[in-house]
């Protein structure tokens, strides 16, 4: 009997063992770690802050013997635009690729200048008496340089850090719409030497601008992070160079200008994989 007992307990075991086992939560693989690409197209903002030293050098032809003035103007503003690229992920740690944008810009500068000069004048008419006159010629002119714009065309050339962290230099080429725009007024007045009396007066005035499209180029780096497979966030440097240009060429304003850039701007970025 007590053999019996012990037989039918052991069955009961071996039965219940697959039930228990089957009672119990089973846990879960951990999912797979998500794997990046920067291969696919893309389109996103940007915006920045830009800055440059346009020195500039001037025929000031409405001065008396045309006087050449230099000046070295900080032009500066905000900006903001567009952008659209390709990425070519050649390898675990190597991207390559191809970046357009096109930015409006705020960039300018402004300053403002007078000049004055006194010459004799023979004693003639108003200027018989109290010893003759003195012609007082005084010349105001106010000068406003301008980036309306500004496009470039890179390659770009980058290091993964790790799968979500690129590091890129990039160059290539660059577009702008530069202006810039004088003004003045001359006053020429007769002033008698002994008195102060004021006699005759005569002001004239110009105004003149222009706006000139130029090409240059660019060059920089920055760095780029993916917070998803469709969203990344950057920040880049820039310097752009479109040469020399002289504005107002044969107007007696002749204005020869060193058109600079430097751009710091951050952007968001939609992948298309």
């Amino acid at each position: 009997m007590r053999k019996a007992a012990m037989g039918i307990a052991a069955v009961a075991a071996m039965i219940g063992t697959p039930v228990l086992a089957a009672d119990m939560a089973v846990k879960a693989p951990p999912p797979p770690a998500p794997v990046y690409s920067w291969t696919g197209g893309y389109i996103g903002a940007n915006g920045g802050y830009g800055w440059g030293g346009w020195n500039s050098n001037s025929l000031a032809a409405i001065f008396p013997d045309g006087v050449t003035t230099s000046a070295d103007p900080d032009v500066h503003g905000w900006f903001g635009g567009v952008t659209a690229g390709y990425n070519w992920q050649t390898s675990p740690q190597w991207v390559v690729g191809i970046e357009g944008d096109f930015d409006w810009t705020g960039e300018r500068a402004s300053d403002a200048s007078s000049a004055s000069t006194t010459s004799p004048v023979p004693s003639v008419g108003f200027c018989d008496f109290g010893g003759g006159c003195s012609l007082v010629t005084t010349t105001t002119s106010a000068n406003d340089w301008r980036k309306l714009w500004f496009a470039t065309l890179r390659g770009r050339v980058g290091f993964l850090i790790e799968p979500t962290w690129l590091l890129y230099g990039t160059g290539g080429i660059a577009f702008a719409e530069t202006k810039f725009s004088t003004s003045s007024s001359t006053t020429a007045t007769l002033v008698r030497n002994a008195t102060g009396e004021v006699g005759s007066s005569t002001t004239t005035g110009a105004f003149l601008s222009e706006t000139s499209d130029r090409v240059g180029f660019a060059v920089g780096g920055g760095v780029e992070k993916l917070l998803t497979q469709y969203w990344s966030v950057k920040a880049e440097y820039l310097f752009l160079d479109f040469g020399s240009h002289t504005f107002l060429s044969g107007t007696g304003f002749d204005t020869n200008i060193r058109l600079i850039d430097n751009i710091v701007r951050v952007g968001v970025d939609y992948h298309f994989h």
